[in-house]
């Protein structure tokens, strides 16, 4: 049982840094990051995956000796395995490796849930995953769950968000994602209250090293990010996400949910892969808190 549940893909990620290093089987998964984000704040949280055909054992341990065994949902269907290019600018191209099942493969159903898990459910998170299995998740969840917040997938941006926008709590896309929704930039105000007109009660969108805007009820809040020179921004918008569903529920308060956000972010920037991040300390998360409180933010 856990109080945090954080639902969506679990992965493996074949990275190729700029100068040409290879580093294989690295751990991933938008929801084991977003579970990472929210376990700086919290110890009763648990990713929802599917563990697919082929995932590495070792992967696998990891995620059990972390606490995340109650989570990951047997499955027949292969487990994703990306290979991830990074360009000398920042830029990332993704592709599916020969042998990779796909999202849809990776994404869990409300069914496929361990029956215990859900029992103390107060908060849920919706990573990045196919909308129609979005939608499913959001129905499942809402009687369910007090706060409910989700990520769009960056396939599946065209979709009816305002179908399912006014049943969430928050919505938490990208700069990448809100453009996309949006038909353009028209820059970070702007697009929180055009997104916000679609239904969502707050909108945060994530601003990479320039930290995040939220929205809600005609207010505007600005969150920098935590000043640390990140080694590997992969996964920092989604355990923004993490740690966002724990100040939220916690909290109530926009700000506080976006300073949690923005030390979780910082945590999954300090390596490669999301094993490093899987015993984050309690105490330097609060740390990272105050300080950024401390700066005025």
């Amino acid at each position: 049982m856990a109080r945090f549940l954080c639902v969506g893909n679990l992965l493996v990620e074949d990275v190729v840094m700029p100068d040409g290093r290879g580093l294989p089987g690295q751990l991933g998964g938008d929801a084991i990051y977003a579970a990472l984000g929210a376990r700086a704040f919290s110890d009763d949280v648990q990713p929802a995956v599917r563990l697919g055909r082929g995932f590495p054992s070792e992967l696998r341990g990891a995620l059990e000796d972390a606490g995340y065994g109650d989570g990951l949902i047997p499955s027949k269907r292969a487990a994703v395995r990306l290979r991830v290019d990074w360009g000398v600018e920042g830029s990332r191209r993704f592709a599916f490796e020969e042998s990779s099942g796909t999202y849809v493969d990776a994404t869990p159903l409300p069914e496929e849930l361990p029956p215990g898990l859900a029992g103390r459910l107060e908060a849920l998170h919706v990573a990045p995953i196919p909308f129609e299995q979005l939608a499913a998740w959001v129905d499942w969840a809402r009687p369910r769950a007090r706060i409910l917040t989700i990520d769009p997938h960056y396939q599946h941006l065209d979709a009816d968000w305002s179908r399912i926008l006014p049943l969430v709590d928050a919505f938490l896309p990208s700069r990448d994602e809100a453009t996309g929704i949006l038909g353009g930039w028209p820059g970070a105000e702007e697009a929180a209250c055009a997104l916000a007109e679609l239904g969502a009660p707050i909108v945060c969108a994530k601003l990479g090293s320039e930290g995040a805007i939220g929205y809600r009820n005609g207010e505007l809040v600005r969150m920098p990010a935590v000043s640390l020179e990140p080694i590997d921004p992969t996964g920092c918008g989604d355990a923004f996400c993490g740690g966002f569903l724990v100040g939220l529920a916690e909290s109530g308060e926009l700000r506080t949910a976006m300073a949690y956000g923005a030390v979780a972010a910082s945590f999954a920037g300090e390596g490669h892969g999301a094993a490093h991040a899987l015993a984050t300390e309690r105490a330097e998360a609060s740390r990272r808190l105050e300080l950024l409180r401390a700066s005025g933010a």
